[in-house]
């Protein structure tokens, strides 16, 4: 499994059931502050998920930040 096919399963979890209880709470706990990752630029990392999800307007229900690239 690559790195874009790794995101692509940690988004997909997100929306998910559960995931999406989860997804709120990451919203809301990281809104507003900077993330890091170790990741190279080039590369997808879960990173990108969590500031789309983080930088959603609202609670992090709708979860619409993680459709797509």
């Amino acid at each position: 499994m690559d790195a874009a096919e790794t995101v692509d399963l940690f988004a997909a979890t997100l929306r998910g059931p559960i995931g999406r209880f989860y997804a709120a709470r990451f919203a809301r706990a990281l809104r507003g502050l900077d993330l890091m990752c170790t990741c190279p630029l080039d590369v997808p990392c879960h990173a990108d998920m969590l500031l789309r999800l983080a930088n959603e307007p609202g609670d992090g229900y709708t979860i619409s930040s993680l459709e797509g690239p």
